[in-house]
């Protein structure tokens, strides 16, 4: 009996990562990885998604198994007809008709998210939560609400946002209100800008040097890491209170974490939901971990009917 399985695209700020996957197990190939080019033409950057998608190992029995997809990951918006419909990170001209004409199959791309949240709800920590959110933090963030294993991706294909736009409150002295974007501050890069801007030393390996800075003790990186996760951990509290969702799921290198990081942001949600009987919701990391954007992407490659 033949099995279905897909090319699985994750395309982030600072990686890209492919696979094969089995649509009907989850079970994915061997990952492989390149840096992205983000300095580097949107031409050059989709050639490089080709490249490593051509270079995915098919199954091990190529004859019992059928290539039936490539999906593509992306941290954009991503419309209802698979169309990228936004360009904050780099631009990405014809992905889809390039994948097509490399692979001889249908391609489709997704805002991560929403793919990592539909893996963890086929495969992952949600597959036995019907009403979970999942949040992706790490370089940026965004979120998504999933319901009976399908994520809710909107009217128009946006509701992924929770972090990326202007908030003001009044200034300490209430003369005038303070703007900020929270992504700004409480994302991954958010927080090595933070690190700079209060005279930090370049680090050699972004939020990881950070959170080794803080568990030596470091009360500059702790400072940024506990501001990092208050606001952070205010605005899914903030969520938790709006859909009342049964479970948490963190995911991205952020929120899969174990660090100060994990442990402040933890400490920050439970303290500002507002319904006392609801602070204690389950808080669990992503189980499928890097993997979810490759699964999710090929499980996004041919939607249900």
């Amino acid at each position: 009996m033949k099995s279905s399985y897909a090319i699985g695209v994750d395309v982030g700020a600072t990686k890209i990562a492919a696979a094969w996957v089995n649509l009907s197990t989850g079970h994915s190939g061997p990952v492989l990885r390149i840096p992205t080019r983000r300095d580097a033409s949107g031409e050059d950057i989709v050639a490089d998604i080709v490249s490593l998608a051509l270079e995915t190992e098919p199954p091990a029995s190529p004859g019992n198994s059928r290539l039936v997809g490539a999906g593509v990951a992306v941290p954009e918006l991503v419309d209802l007809d698979g169309r990228i419909r936004s360009r904050w990170n780099f631009p990405l001209p014809h992905l889809l008709e390039h994948l097509q004409a490399a692979l001889s199959v249908q391609a489709r791309a997704e805002s991560d998210v929403r793919v990592a949240a539909l893996a963890e709800a086929r495969f992952g920590a949600g597959r036995d939560c019907d009403n979970f959110v999942y949040f992706s933090l790490g370089s940026g963030m965004s979120y998504t609400l999933c319901f009976d294993g399908k994520p809710y991706a909107g009217s128009n294909g946006f509701a992924i946002h929770f972090a990326s736009s202007e908030l003001a409150v009044p200034t300490q002295d209430r003369s005038e209100l303070a703007a900020a974007i929270p992504e700004d501050y409480a994302s991954g890069l958010g927080m090595v800008r933070l690190w700079l801007e209060r005279g930090g030393c370049p680090l050699a390996d972004g939020i990881h040097s950070l959170e080794a800075l803080a568990a030596q003790g470091d009360p500059r990186a702790l400072n940024v890491i506990t501001d990092a996760a208050g606001m952070g951990g205010r605005l899914i509290a903030q969520i938790v209170n709006m859909l009342d969702p049964k479970k948490i799921i963190l995911g991205g290198g952020l929120g899969c974490s174990t660090g100060a990081y994990h442990s402040h942001l933890e400490s920050e949600i439970r303290a500002h939901i507002w319904e006392q009987s609801c602070t204690d919701i389950p808080i669990i990391m992503a189980g499928l971990g890097e993997s979810a954007g490759i699964i999710g992407a090929a499980l996004a490659a041919v939607p249900p009917e």
